[in-house]
């Protein structure tokens, strides 16, 4: 008989934390949802041009200053173009992680 009873009781013991798990807390935490990464405008990441091609003829000086205005040109375009990139990883960057600009 008292066997029983020590059983019963042990058995009691252990079906309450069982029991608690189903039960839901008042204060119940809800995750924040996950950052969103944006992707940044295609024209920000098209591949740079290179150089003018000069050939291998002689050069007068108005197609040498020509060319050389051609390759400034790419030289500016792509300057601008990478950092408006690093630009825009870091404001969304920076905007993931609570530090804005």
């Amino acid at each position: 008989m008292k066997l029983a009873k020590i059983l019963m009781l042990a058995s009691l013991c252990l079906a309450l934390p069982a029991c608690s798990v189903s039960t839901r807390s008042a204060n119940f935490v809800v995750p924040p949802a996950p950052p969103r990464l944006v992707a940044p405008d295609s024209a920000l990441l098209q591949k740079c041009a290179g150089p003018v091609d000069i050939g291998d003829k002689e050069l007068t000086q108005a197609r040498l200053e020509e060319l050389w205005i051609t390759d400034r040109q790419r030289l500016l375009t792509c300057v601008r173009r990478h950092l408006a990139l690093r630009d825009f990883y870091a404001d969304r960057d920076g905007g993931l992680s609570g530090k804005a600009k």
